[in-house]
């Protein structure tokens, strides 16, 4: 029997399930059977669609290193391109309305005109539900068995698969739960309220706290239980959000308040996305690339970082809007973080040219800023180190800043929150700036506003503005991200070379549609499940 990696198999069952102009059941079998992770043995060639040999799930979770290698996989699947590698990116962070791509498969998702044939959009579902699958599969075979790292894999599983679904329910509303792997019998589910796929998450969330170990007790690089407590304090803020519940509020206090003290903010900002200062004290769950995670599954480095900046190919597709920059620049024009995040006025490129871009642009064309934060000196085109944050302790004291606001105003405590990140992003490699000012002398409206633009500030580009805009309603989505951006005096629609868009005024933009691959192949969703506006 021929051993094939765990990546192999990945890609090999993306590859043809994408190439497929209709998913066919049977790979969804297949996806079942092998759940993409294990330690398959000639899986056959995909493209004469037979199945040959393979180890059974009892083989492969016979043993700690078979399971270890299991939840490897699981997270292999979680960062995959279909997913955190790549989709999330072109998908959410341009649908998003904060940001703008010029690439041609993007230009419904930035011009907030998403089709439900996307092809960001129709990679992004599968893929998500093929990370639940692995978690499904893990969890059927962990839950009688006597391995001594039983729990921990157990907790992950959950974690990732509460996770997987806290962005599914946020990204698309109602949607199929599944908790169970797939086979023949079960390939066709409708889509489940809301309110019952947030009471799965809660439930796998809880479970991970109780079975995940503690700070420092795993490998690095692996989330622990204060990622599910960081995890269930953003689920409760969002239903918070969403609904006023003063109860809310208080769960996610409960939960947030974990993870004080068990991490520390670093240094300077910018050493946030230095590549030597991966895994550092402030990261509570790091998506892994490079040689311990998942090889050449990011497509971060290409998509954010400008053309010819490096003598390699990339793409600088994804850029923040203008009115993005000008909002942090006009409220905080000395913030270090500014120069942290943001490629603007000019770059020089690896050829020695110099490069203008916003607020006006060499050669003409439309001009954006762009993002530092993804930025690789060592990649080679085909293969990427840059890990992701994917929760990271300023996050954490920025809800708790806003959680607190909201039960109790502006407190000490509240003002405490914020102004620990605020201090951080003073402080730089060779001083302390006057900005940004620490909060103070607020009503509880001007905090709770103030603390959203200040999430904007601190996690640019990091897979947030999309929640962030849509949880407080469609009132503040309309202010915060649709007036925002038409009324820009910058503004180009229509002129020489130019790529802005006018946003419409539709509500359809508070979810994602769901994909029209989806609404063809699963008998129990039809063009009448489809969400609002799509």
């Amino acid at each position: 029997m021929e051993f094939i990696s765990k990546s192999k198999i990945i890609f090999s069952i993306i590859k043809h399930w994408f190439l497929k102009k209709k998913i066919m059941k049977k790979y969804l079998l297949v996806l079942g059977l092998c759940t993409i992770t294990s330690f398959i043995v000639s899986c056959s060639d995909f493209l004469d669609e037979d199945i040959e040999t393979f180890y059974t799930e009892d083989q492969i979770f016979a043993t700690e290193a078979g399971l270890e290698t299991a939840v490897t996989g699981l997270y292999q699947s979680f960062a995959a391109p279909g997913y955190h590698g790549s989709s999330i990116h072109h998908l959410a962070t341009t649908l998003s309305g904060k940001f703008y791509s010029n690439q041609g498969a993007s230009e419904d998702a930035t011009s907030l005109n998403c089709l439900p044939n996307n092809t960001w959009l129709t990679r992004m579902w599968p893929q998500m539900y093929a990370t639940v699958n692995v978690a499904n599969t893990i969890i059927l075979n962990m839950e009688t068995s006597t391995l001594p790292n039983r729990d921990f894999a157990l907790g992950q599983a959950y974690l990732i698969r509460a996770a997987t679904y806290f962005d599914l329910v946020r990204y698309f509303g109602d949607v199929p739960i599944k908790t169970i792997p797939s086979d023949i019998n079960n390939l066709n589910t409708p889509r489940s309220p809301k309110e019952e796929v947030y009471e799965l998450i809660i439930a796998d969330f809880e479970k991970a706290k109780t079975l995940l170990p503690g700070p420092g007790e795993y490998l690095e690089g692996r989330p622990v239980k204060t990622a599910a407590n960081a995890f269930l304090a953003k689920v409760y803020l969002t239903l918070a959000s969403e609904s006023g519940d003063l109860a809310l509020w208080q769960q996610a206090y409960d939960e947030a308040i974990q993870v004080v003290g068990e991490y520390s903010l670093t240094t300077t900002y910018a050493e946030l996305f230095d590549l030597s200062n991966e895994n550092n004290s402030e990261s509570i769950f790091e998506i892994q690339y490079g040689p311990n995670g998942a090889e050449r599954n990011s497509d971060v480095i290409r998509a954010y970082t400008l053309k010819d900046l490096y003598d390699y190919d990339t793409f600088g597709r994804i850029r923040p809007n203008k009115e993005v920059y000008d909002q942090h620049v006009n409220q905080y024009p000395n913030d270090p973080r500014i120069e942290a995040t943001f490629f603007a006025n000019s770059y020089t490129k690896f050829n020695g040219a110099n490069q203008n871009i916003y607020p006006t642009q060499s050669g003409g064309g439309n001009a954006f800023t762009a993002l530092k934060k993804y930025l690789d000196p060592n990649f080679n085109g085909s293969t990427t180190s840059r890990n992701f944050y994917k929760l990271r302790y300023a996050d954490v004291l920025l809800m708790l800043a806003e959680i607190t606001n909201e039960l109790n105003g502006p407190t000490t405590e509240a003002y405490g929150y914020v102004n620990e990140v605020l201090a951080r992003a003073r402080t730089t490699a060779t001083g302390v700036s006057a900005e940004p000012a620490d909060f103070a002398g607020l009503t509880q409206s001007e905090f709770r506003t103030r603390i959203l633009r200040e999430r904007q500030y601190e996690m640019l580009g990091e897979n947030h503005e999309w929640f962030d805009t849509r949880r407080r309603g469609y009132q503040y989505f309309l202010e915060e991200v649709i007036y925002t951006h038409n009324n820009h005096p910058t503004l180009d629609v229509g002129g020489n070379n130019s790529k802005d868009y006018i946003y419409p005024v539709s509500v359809k933009n508070m979810l994602m549609p769901i994909p029209s691959t989806e609404l063809s192949n699963n008998t129990q969703i039809s063009q009448a499940d489809q969400n609002p506006g799509y």
